[in-house]
């Protein structure tokens, strides 16, 4: 019996002892452990093709699902082993970033390069285009040097207007032919700097971004430098599950696991945006791609292929707008997901010319063709068996089956907490990968056969903040697709246990798939509730600055006070003896007094609203929030509080998400 649990107990052992003495950052410590999960995987598949598909009874419906099943366990190989295979390195390039800034900053003026920056805009609005425009005029590079681009698709007056009058440069063509991709390339054929720097309409720079970023060109070989994109505002997981202070976004895994991994096997792509190019590598490939919607993915391979490379530098160097509803975030992955398989039929995608098989392997749209399917298909094997009796595997015992599949759920868990700490929370991390999954499986399926079919370049909606008074609403397609789910795995869990219903015969199976059932309805109940919006009572985002300030009465009393949270319409204050008769004052924001009136006070707190502000008092507000001072991303909590988080949004305890 001992030997049947040998690779249980070994990977029990590696994980209470070698996993606290190794390094995740060590590319040698991740190799090891990925190679034995993927020998614990192997034999897993060696199993099953020698014994359990060679026993199903054929042509049955139950032998003709059992492979099916089994199809579905090797994507998940495929798929697995390619993630295992791509955390195997990993990249650090801080320490090159302040060796070079510390260079360029000792330079006279004269001998720093050139740099342009592009904001391509089409539909957003001045609350958006504001804060970018504003942001990048604000950028820590000699101004001689820099020239600050907005590129309007949107072809509006009002913005044009808007650029003249901060002094940013306008660009307006005459068709939108190719979308962002043409957009960019129409821009760059009218401007002469010596590098690009490519900001989304919604994102705020840094202003030590260009410092940080640029020496990396020193080597020539380097084409783009990739920052991360980060947001200020929460997510769709982090708002409809009322998790704002309490979980990361959901992107953090791509950008601080998955893309430093990326950098290390010299496989990091350009994502579009908070990056800075080199122009004359870009023109050298013709400029960038237009035969795919996701024109940063094919940019990245066609210059690959003219033995340039991208780089990745993980730091906080922008920040934008998370797609803030469920419809947003599922435009932005249906365009990521037809475009990555477009590529994949483009000549000059991960199956062309002149690439190494690292990167075929790394390019390949693994994620996006076989996630959904093996997703989808870990929700319907216990539905199937619950009420029809037909097992995914053919068993004798189902000790048999825990005997291959224990120690990979085991270890291949353990490893994944271990490498991505703060970035992996297994049944939120599952629930929303697997809405994602039933929402893009219809674009996989029309893009793998028609992936030349006009379904055009879908704008990711966002900056539509405002109060909103609407109250719970819900996606239609996704909810109920969860429901439905949801409903008949309760009542497969149910109907099998009275008696004369159940229609289960194999008690080998029964035992792993009412257990599965009950673990995959917990994340269908998460999926319901992801697929219904929370109404978002505010007006703009606030920061938690805790920053030390000065109220001024209309009387010249200055009163000092700390700014507990401040937004672009408002802060709240804390302080001693605030009450205060009159009710407009001023505070002082970083040497610059800002009108505002009390909306609430008492003796140590207040609340205040902006009121009246100028154009120079609104700019130096985004500035001193959005420009690199401050973070407002969430702390991730432990599980225990993140499960009392999602007791209380299951019972309705919270009432919203309220900002100024």
């Amino acid at each position: 019996m001992i030997d049947n649990y040998i690779f249980s107990l070994i990977s029990i052992i590696l994980i209470l002892i070698a996993f606290p003495f190794l390094d995740r950052f060590n590319p040698r410590h991740r190799t090891y452990l990925a190679f034995f999960a993927m020998v614990l995987f192997i034999r897993y598949i060696i199993w099953r093709t020698s014994f359990s598909i060679m026993m199903a009874p054929m042509p049955t419906f139950e032998g003709f699902w059992i492979w099916v099943c089994f199809v579905s366990e090797i994507f998940i190989f495929i798929e697995t082993g390619t993630f295992y295979l791509l955390l195997c390195k990993h990249t650090h390039r801080s320490p090159a970033a302040d060796r070079y800034e510390k260079i360029l900053r000792a330079l006279p003026h004269d001998m720093l390069p050139t740099v342009d920056v592009f904001i391509p805009t089409y539909n957003e609005g001045i609350d958006v285009v504001e804060r970018s425009i504003v942001g990048a005029l604000h950028l820590d590079w000699p101004k001689e040097k820099l020239k600050v681009w907005v590129l309007d698709d949107g072809k509006r007056d009002w913005l044009k207007d808007f650029c003249m009058q901060k002094g940013a440069g306008y660009i307006r063509r005459a068709d939108n032919m190719h979308a962002k991709a043409g957009n960019i390339n129409h821009a760059s054929s009218l401007t002469n700097g010596k590098f690009i720097m490519t900001l989304d309409a919604d994102f705020i720079p840094h202003r030590n971004f260009i410092y940080r970023t640029i020496g990396f060109f020193a080597d020539p070989a380097v084409a783009i430098v990739q920052t991360p994109q980060h947001f200020f505002n929460k997510d769709f997981v982090q708002a409809n599950l009322h998790l704002h202070q309490t979980i990361p976004d959901e992107q953090r895994l791509f950008f601080d696991v998955m893309m430093p991994a990326r950098d290390g096997w010299g496989a990091a792509f350009w994502c579009g945006s908070s990056s800075i190019a080199r122009r004359t590598a870009i023109e050298e490939c013709g400029g960038i791609p237009t035969t795919s919607i996701t024109e940063d993915l094919l940019t990245t391979l066609m210059l690959l292929r003219h033995k340039y490379t991208t780089l990745y530098l993980n730091e906080k160097l922008s920040q934008g707008i998370a797609p803030e509803e469920l419809s947003g975030l599922m435009t932005q992955r249906e365009r990521w997901c037809r475009g990555t398989i477009q590529a994949f039929y483009n000549k000059f995608g991960p199956l062309g010319p002149n690439l190494r098989f690292v990167h075929r392997i790394l390019f390949f749209p693994t994620y996006w063709l076989f996630s959904p399917v093996t997703r989808i298909m870990a929700h319907m094997i216990p539905i199937v068996f619950l009420w029809t009796g037909t097992p995914s595997v053919y068993l004798d015992h189902y000790t048999t089956l825990l005997n291959y599949q224990l120690p990979i759920l085991l270890f291949s868990f353990s490893y994944e907490m271990w490498v991505m700490p703060r970035h992996f929370v297994p049944l939120i991390n599952t629930a929303s990968n697997t809405l994602n999954a039933i929402q893009v499986l219809p674009t996989v399926i029309n893009s793998l056969f028609s992936p030349r079919a006009k379904g055009g370049f879908g704008v990711t909606p966002k900056g539509r903040f405002g109060a909103s008074e609407k109250k719970y609403f819900y996606h239609p397609y996704s909810f109920w697709m969860c429901f439905i789910l949801l409903a008949l795995t309760i009542g497969g869990i149910v109907i099998n246990m009275l008696p004369g219903l159940s229609a289960t015969e194999s008690d080998a199976f029964f035992p792993i798939a009412a257990t599965w059932a009950i673990f995959n309805a917990l994340i269908l109940l998460i999926m319901v509730f992801l697929s219904i919006e929370h109404p978002k009572r505010r007006q703009e985002e606030r920061f938690q600055i805790t920053h030390p300030s000065t109220l001024v009465t209309h009387e010249g009393i200055k009163v000092d006070i700390i700014i507990d949270d401040l937004s672009l319409s408002g802060a709240q204050i804390q302080g001693n003896h605030l009450a205060i008769k009159n009710n407009f004052i001023y505070l002082d924001i970083d040497g610059m007094q800002i009108p505002a009136k009390i909306v609430h006070c008492s003796e140590k707190n207040a609340r205040l609203q902006f009121i009246d502000l100028t154009l120079d008092q609104r700019d130096h507000l985004i500035r001193f929030l959005f420009t690199g001072r401050f973070d407002n991303a969430p702390k991730p909590q432990p599980v225990h509080v993140i499960g009392k988080h999602l007791l209380r949004r299951i019972f309705g305890k919270h009432k919203g998400v309220y900002t100024r």
